[in-house]
């Protein structure tokens, strides 16, 4: 009875009880699949816009950012090329353009897909820096070495679009930089959309359960999960934060290297890539920074200091230059071992860099310059106060003193090199004046005493023999002056005039007449008919020739033949020395044009001036000159020199050059 009684009990309420019960079963069934639903909504649509920021618009940035940044050297290399004349800068120059269009290709493929302004943007970068490429080409930057004026002047006119360039690619980064912050903006905003729904939905499920005590604890496991999610999604954005922060770190020290790079090849100076490298180091690293270098007597000389503060470099200044015998052994041991190391500063340490460091510094960085296994000299670095130097600034040391010992180095090689080749040249001029005298009383004894009725035919002839060798030595003393012109990068003076291609010819022919016909030598010669005179230095041709066929002669054998032919090359004369001698091994060809080279067979007929000299000579005209051969196969010489102009011609390239130089 009462088993009936309750039934009907909870028949009577049934209906109210169901009702009262699915409504929040209901409600919170429905919360349940919103905080499911929303989450995996919210978070596919994150998601896309991340795939978006890391796979196009992050790598169209960091595209942008390095056509900048290649843009940005660009000048340098045509600066560099037109102050050097080195064709390693022009090739870096072509490169750095190459390496645009790669990137320029790699932003057209992605601008498409990102804001409409970002692809206009893009396009005016693309016409900006065709424009600039084009006004390089058309001032002819790089290819070939201009006169100052005329390269300022040229640079001048095109730097506006040079500028245009590079303000278009700064515009290009800065809004795909604001494309990937207005994404990064629309995530937050989505994220904290989630975290809102998903609270107020947990507190209208948590007001259900009220009802339900059955299903409130399932809803406090949901919104306990929820939260878990949302703090690793949270932690994973604090991770991708400081990666990206850590990216962003070794590309601004990737570009501050290579601007080091850049400022440390700008120059040859020695003394000015230690003062670069001080200024490199001071602010951008450290407040302090001191250089000292080894001497060849191992003593250490102070050759840079540089201070944040300008009073501070200005007083500091009296050190450089001081030399110190006494080294501290902290010291002696960095240089030693070569490697960077933050100490504490001694009273040794401090002793040795009074009167620049400050004083209470705790620490300095000590940075060993070496190169090619040769400790070049030292930096002390005193870092910020405020910012204390760490493993990476270590590091950062470590790359850039590889960089300016590398640069100090080749200075001091350079430098080495000019002082050598100064030397060289002052010992030759000397040493050519102080003979001079001698052969020329030489060769006036010996012509006063053939003058004397009383010799004999011996005496006589060895007088000729004394005329003849002290002429030789006043023309090898010409020929050394040649050859150190030719090496220090100077042409050989020429006076070029109109000069007959046949009487040339025949002038030759008498002057080898008796050497040829003593070695029983055949001496032959062919002009063509359309060989009109060439515009040229006669005693400087000729001595050409003479190098030339006194070069065969001495190899070409009892019985050969030399043949000598002048021949029209389209604006120039072409002429060739053949021979049927021994011929040149192949690999001596590249060698024969050398200063002092000679082969084994010479048998040191001569000093190995002639050709050189006869290089010379020719480059010195405007024309070049080449030679063919093979062992057993004789020689052929070939040398060029241009036609001469009439008077019309001459007075039109008179015209043209005044022209030029009011310009």
């Amino acid at each position: 009875m009462a088993e009936r009684r309750e039934r009907r009990s909870i028949w009577r309420v049934g209906p109210e009880s169901t009702w009262t019960t699915a409504l929040p079963v209901a409600f919170i069934i429905v919360s349940l699949c919103s905080l499911v639903v929303l989450p995996l909504v919210v978070s596919n649509h994150t998601a896309k816009m991340r795939m978006e920021i890391s796979h196009i618009a992050e790598p169209a940035r960091r595209a942008a950012n390095q056509m900048q940044v290649d843009l940005s050297a660009e000048l340098d290399k045509i600066i560099a090329y037109q102050v050097t004349g080195q064709k390693q800068y022009r090739d870096e120059y072509l490169a750095l353009v190459a390496s645009q269009h790669r990137y320029r290709n790699q932003l057209s493929g992605l601008a498409p897909t990102l804001d409409q302004g970002i692809d206009k943007s893009l396009s005016t970068l693309i016409n900006e820096t065709e424009k600039w490429h084009r006004g390089v080409q058309e001032g002819e930057f790089i290819q070939r070495q201009l006169p100052a004026e005329v390269f300022l002047t040229r640079l001048y006119e095109r730097h506006p679009s040079y500028e245009n360039a590079l303000n278009a690619a700064s515009d290009l980064e800065i809004n795909i930089q604001a494309g990937i912050e207005d994404r990064l903006r629309r995530i937050r905003g989505a994220e904290r959309l989630n975290v809102w729904l998903t609270i107020i939905l947990t507190l209208l499920a948590l007001t259900s359960a009220m009802l339900v005590a059955s299903l409130g604890r399932q809803m406090r496991l949901l919104a306990r999960e929820a939260m878990r999610r949302r703090q690793e999604a949270e932690r994973e954005a604090a991770d991708a934060k400081a990666a990206r922060e850590s990216a962003e770190s070794e590309e601004r020290r990737a570009a501050f290297l290579a601007s080091a790079g850049q400022q440390l090849a700008a120059t040859f100076d020695y003394q000015q890539s230690i003062v670069t490298l001080a200024r490199l180091i001071v602010p951008n690293l450290a407040q302090l920074c001191v250089i000292d270098v080894v001497e060849r007597d191992g003593t250490l000389r102070r050759a840079a200091v540089a201070h944040r503060n300008a009073h501070a470099q200005e007083a500091m200044q009296s050190e450089v230059g001081h030399v110190f015998t006494d080294v501290p052994e902290t010291v002696m041991h960095v240089m030693r071992e070569r490697e960077p190391r933050l100490i504490g500063s001694s009273s040794s340490v401090v002793h040795h860099f009074s009167g620049v460091l400050e004083p209470g510094a705790e620490a300095l960085m000590l940075v060993p310059l070496a190169s090619r296994g040769e400790t070049l000299g030292i930096i002390a670095a005193l870092p910020d106060p405020h910012h204390p130097f760490t493993p990476d600034d270590e590091t950062l040391f470590s790359e850039l003193a590889r960089h300016g010992s590398l640069t100090i180095d080749n200075s001091r090689l350079y430098l080495e090199s000019q002082q050598a080749v100064r030397a060289r040249e002052e010992v030759l001029a000397i040493v050519s004046h102080d003979l001079r005298n001698p052969l020329n009383a030489i060769t006036l004894g010996a012509s006063l005493l053939k003058t004397s009725e009383s010799l004999s035919a011996d005496d006589r002839e060895q007088l000729e023999i004394l005329e003849v060798s002290a002429k030789r030595m006043s023309r090898l003393i010409e020929d050394l002056l040649d050859v150190t012109r030719l090496e220090g990068g100077k042409q050989l003076p020429i006076v070029p005039a109109r000069v007959d291609v046949a009487s040339l010819f025949h002038e030759t022919a008498e002057l080898f007449k008796v050497q040829a016909s003593a070695s029983s030598v055949t001496f032959q010669m062919h002009i063509d008919e359309n060989v009109p005179p060439v515009h040229a230095d006669r005693d400087r041709v000729m001595q050409v020739l003479s190098n030339l066929i006194g070069n065969s002669l001495k190899f070409t054998q009892s019985g050969g033949m030399i043949t000598l032919r002048a021949q029209r090359d389209d604006e120039f004369v072409r002429f060739t020395v053949a021979d049927t001698g021994s011929g040149i091994p192949k690999a001596n060809l590249n060698d024969i044009f050398n200063p002092y080279w000679q082969a084994k067979r010479a048998e040191r007929l001569g000093a190995g001036l002639g050709l050189p000299i006869a290089k010379g000579i020719v480059e010195a005209h405007g024309g070049r000159i080449w030679v063919e051969s093979a062992p057993g196969a004789g020689t052929k010489f070939y040398f060029t020199l241009p036609i001469r102009r009439d008077a019309t011609d001459d007075a039109t390239l008179t015209l043209a050059a005044g022209s030029e130089e009011d310009r």
